[in-house]
């Protein structure tokens, strides 16, 4: 009986070796074909399809916007949540949490909409700035020449115009995640409005997006705008500012345009991690970075 039990030991090893040989040459396989095959993976074009479904996009979002800051009787994004959710955010702001949230898409209901080789990623997020004044901090806001050094991803700044209430600015930013790095020089333009003396917004729009090659380096080159990894394509925000007995609560909604995900590029580690989750963590990082200069303020 113990001889019987030994051989059927003895087998069942042999059968788990075989497999784990099996699944090992798999995962070699797979590695050689990424090394291969990664750098035509990652490469994506802006077709002029999804361009057409962002802008679409856009314009229902933009009018969804403005028919909100038209409201005579609120003003903040939250303002229109749910009375539940409105709660809700009010008691974590007041605790001195970022919140953070994705936001519905703004496709009418009779509409039919599909983006097809790209990905919209389009978040929500606030703070309140304890004891801050809304001129000071916008003062902080708009003054571009600065923000590389505060921002974690600019890495560079630069007002390049200004008329009136709007600037026209250049920022490198700096996108990480696992094993994935990409840097952009971008050039945006901010036009801000006052509605009150306690409330004011913006709306930041990307107009020029270059994916950087080989950055910091004597072959750094911009690749062709749209014709890059497609990890941002467009980019744009919408800003509210409201003073309060307690402070100022900065809300900011952004929409970005990606590539989708291929399954080749799944496979990739990181990848997927950082198209998808990058815009949330990097709105999340621009907030706490306002909160903390802007409570020195003061």
């Amino acid at each position: 009986m113990n001889d019987a039990n030994q051989i059927i030991r003895l087998q069942f090893r042999r059968r788990q070796a075989g497999h784990t040989w099996v699944a090992g040459n798999a995962l070699l396989t797979v590695l050689f074909c990424l090394s291969t095959w990664a750098p035509d993976a990652l490469a994506a074009k802006l077709q002029p399809a999804t361009a057409q479904a962002w802008d679409r996009y856009l314009q229902w979002a933009d009018k969804r916007v403005q028919r909100e800051l038209s409201d005579p009787h609120a003003f903040l994004a939250e303002d229109f949540f749910p009375p539940q959710e409105k709660a809700a955010v009010k008691q974590r702001l007041e605790a001195g949490e970022v919140v953070v949230k994705h936001m519905p898409s703004p496709v009418p209901k009779d509409e039919w909409f599909a983006i097809r080789d790209g990905e919209i990623h389009h978040w929500w997020g606030a703070i309140l700035v304890p004891g801050a004044k809304l001129p000071e901090l916008l003062k902080f806001l708009q003054d571009y020449d600065h923000h590389a050094g505060k921002f974690a991803d600019v890495e560079r700044s630069r007002l390049l115009s200004r008329d009136g209430n709007r600037y026209c600015f250049f920022f490198r930013l700096k996108r990480s995640k696992a094993f994935v790095t990409a840097i952009y020089n971008t050039e945006q333009e901010c036009v801000y409005t006052a509605h009150s003396a306690t409330r004011e917004s913006s709306r930041s729009v990307a107009s020029r997006i270059a994916e950087v090659d080989d950055p910091g380096t004597p072959t750094e080159r911009e690749k062709p705008p749209g014709d890059d990894q497609g990890f941002m394509w467009r980019l744009v925000s919408w800003w509210r500012f409201e003073q309060t007995n307690r402070g100022v609560i900065v809300e900011v909604e952004t929409a970005s345009l990606s590539r989708d995900i291929p399954t080749i590029v799944k496979l990739i580690p990181g990848v997927s991690s950082y198209i998808r989750s990058t815009p949330r963590e990097s709105l999340e990082s621009i907030l706490r970075t306002i909160r903390n200069y802007g409570q020195s303020l003061k």
